[in-house]
């Protein structure tokens, strides 16, 4: 089977296992933020099913919303939405409004953009929705002032607290897609499945 096989089947089983036992309605929001080619999106969408809740795919790289786009509307994904960001990292959604909200890779490198969506997301999460951070690039995470930090999960989890959030405890495996979509790996022959980076997600519900 190869890697793109791997990866459908991936989106179709152990992506779509991560939203399940959350306690997510079925007519749920979820927002991918920073979605890139939407591996994560495509999962979550198959776990509400195409005539259930809306996934908003949100990202400022156009190429990868095109594909996420081309992609959901091939394989029937009605409930796909592609949505542009915000350079300024705020969320075009109102209060109250989301059931979840996934940050996967996303609040590593400039200090700042980490507080505002931390903020944005308890804005916009309904009470008792559910944060989802994938954190990957830890040793690059910065404080407020944009001075490189060394990041721990403890030190990530003590943070998000302070914004009225609760820790769940499992901590479900997530897949890093970043060198399936390199060129530097594509041209060198590309990379197994297997090969793809892994980290704990960590799940938080909304307290406050």
């Amino acid at each position: 089977m190869s890697i793109h096989e791997k990866i459908k089947q991936w989106e179709r089983t152990q992506g779509v296992a991560l939203f399940a036992d959350l306690g997510l309605p079925d007519n749920a929001n979820i927002l991918d933020y920073g979605c890139g080619y939407g591996h994560f999106t495509f999962a979550a969408s198959r776990y509400l099913g195409s005539e259930r809740g809306n996934v908003f795919a949100v990202d400022i790289n156009r190429d990868c919303l095109t594909y996420v786009n081309k992609v959901a509307q091939e394989e029937g994904l009605s409930n796909v939405n592609v949505m542009t960001g915000n350079k300024d990292y705020i969320l075009n959604f109102e209060d109250n409004t989301l059931d979840m909200i996934l940050y996967y890779d996303i609040l590593h490198g400039n200090g700042s953009h980490r507080f505002t969506l931390l903020d944005e997301a308890k804005r916009t999460l309904k009470h008792g929705g559910i944060l989802s951070i994938l954190p990957f690039h830890l040793s690059n995470f910065r404080d407020r002032e944009g001075k490189k930090k060394v990041f721990t999960y403890k030190k990530l989890i003590e943070e998000v607290n302070e914004y009225g959030f609760i820790g769940m405890s499992e901590m479900p495996e997530g897949v890093h897609f970043e060198k399936y979509h390199s060129s530097y790996y594509n041209n060198k022959g590309g990379v197994e499945f297997e090969d793809l980076e892994r980290a704990g997600i960590l799940n938080f519900r909304k307290n406050t």
